[in-house]
């Protein structure tokens, strides 16, 4: 990383910080999740007030620290890695047309995959589907036309779950095209980066897709990064979550005749993809129960395995079937890790039989990952 061409972006305002004696720490905005935090990490935080390069913060923290500039801007390249892998800064390697013209796409394609773009609507159709409101159409169209300021509260609470992938009410999101979260993307991205960077060899698979949001990030990552010797392949069923055989799942339903709009058809994610001018051969489909097509899927080697499988057997097949797929530094994802006590069953189990010291890191209050060693 060379300090003064490594661009620091802030994701977020600078966030709030608490001490307990002597333990300093910072509260993530987006997921509320704390993290430890020394005196010169909280200086370098609060000094950041938008693009600057990390050799200009290093001087900063020099001067402040009495120490050399080789040592400090060593510590803030360290610290803010730190920082990029929590998703609170965006580091740019290089300061150009190019470079910024990607990350403003990526930022746009995020927003419009969680839908922070036409947010609003989604209160609009509750309310309609709850038949309230005034009989006049005018005071109606009314209140439908202010309702993020009329409900100002609900309209919060839904950018809420929006950046940290909650359920919203109770119940899956419908007008998305996805349910994982600003937070779970970006980090995802941040993944993929480091794929990149450090020329991890594999493809990317998602297994449980259901619309297809977090698989139609990572092709355009792929695509983005110029990466075309590298496909996208989607696991799913793309008939729903199946029923519960398994002990552990058994309190889990979530199939179609319980979850309908958990199940979405390879059409309708095929057409998903198509919106964002993503479907291309690289884009590669799995359809079937994990137990039918992981195991013999044409799969060589994988650089990310995202797992979204909600239950003890979907996840454990897939672990099963495509862990050794992984590369030396290719990265497991589990979304459902602290989110359904079967996925994290599923997941302990299988590390303890193979042996798997790598420690989990915590995404958000729900999902997780681990990177294989190199």
């Amino acid at each position: 990383m060379d300090p003064d061409f490594t661009v620091v972006r802030p994701r977020y305002p600078v966030p709030a910080f608490l001490r307990d004696h002597d333990r300093l720490s910072i509260v993530h905005p987006a997921t509320g999740l704390a993290y430890a935090l020394n005196d010169t990490g909280r200086t370098i935080l609060e000094s950041l007030d938008g693009d600057q390069s990390v050799g200009a913060i290093g001087k900063r923290i020099a001067a402040e620290f009495d120490v050399s500039e080789e040592e400090a801007c060593a510590g803030v390249a360290s610290f803010l890695g730190e920082m990029a892998e929590l998703g609170l800064v965006e580091l740019q390697t290089a300061n150009d047309a190019t470079t910024a013209l990607r990350a403003r796409y990526l930022d746009l394609l995020r927003r419009a995959l969680v839908n922070l773009i036409y947010p609003e609507h989604e209160l609009r159709i509750e309310f309609l589907e709850a038949g309230k409101g005034p009989e006049d159409k005018r005071e109606r169209d009314r209140m439908l036309r202010d309702i993020r300021y009329r409900d100002a509260d609900d309209f919060a609470g839904l950018m809420a779950a929006k950046r940290d992938g909650s359920v919203w009410r109770g119940k899956p999101w419908r007008f998305s095209h996805t349910m994982v979260g600003m937070r779970r993307l970006e980090h995802l991205q941040w993944c993929a980066e480091r794929v990149f960077e450090d020329d991890v060899p594999g493809d990317f698979l998602e297994a449980g897709v259901c619309q297809g949001g977090a698989s139609i990030l990572l092709r355009a990552l792929q695509v983005a990064y110029e990466q075309p010797h590298r496909r996208t392949w989607l696991a799913d069923s793309f008939e729903g979550l199946p029923v519960p055989s398994h002990e552990a799942d058994v309190n889990y339903d979530f199939s179609e005749t319980k979850q309908p709009w958990l199940a979405f058809s390879r059409a309708a994610v095929e057409d998903n993809f198509r919106t964002y001018d993503l479907l291309s051969p690289q884009v590669v489909f799995l359809p079937g129960w994990f137990r039918d097509t992981l195991a013999d899927a044409p799969v060589s080697a994988l650089a990310i395995l995202r797992i979204d499988a909600d239950l003890y057997d979907s996840t454990r097949e897939a672990l099963v079937a495509l862990y050794d797929r992984v590369s030396p530094g290719g990265f497991i994802v589990i979304d459902d890790y602290d989110a359904f006590a079967p996925c994290r069953r599923a997941v302990q189990e299988f590390r303890a039989e193979r042996g798997i010291t790598e420690a989990i890191r915590h995404i958000d209050r729900m999902a997780v990952y681990w990177r294989k060693a190199f």
